[in-house]
């Protein structure tokens, strides 16, 4: 089976929503205002309340891990720069 490249992009632009934490029903609500792999362009009035409440709790949600991968990040290179001996890299 081929298929366009359309479609590939297509799917692949699903697959890096799904990757990134979105929801099915989120990416159901967007879907239709996505322009291309890299970028999403709804239409202010296409967005409903609903819409905008569940894609500003995920970035809510997307904050919160960038801060705890954040904090675990310092906390495992202090760890390593105190046990790392002495000129290694």
């Amino acid at each position: 089976m081929v298929c366009s490249e359309a479609a590939v992009q297509d799917v692949q632009q699903i697959r890096g929503l799904l990757d990134s934490g979105l929801t099915t029903e989120m990416i159901r609500a967007i879907l239709p205002y996505l322009s291309d792999p890299d970028q999403i362009h709804p239409p202010r009035a296409c967005v409903t309340p609903e819409t905008a409440a569940l894609l500003s709790g995920h970035v809510e949600r997307i904050q919160a891990r960038i801060d705890c991968l954040a904090r675990n990040r310092d906390r495992l290179a202090a760890y390593m720069a105190a046990v790392r001996p002495r000129g290694a890299g």
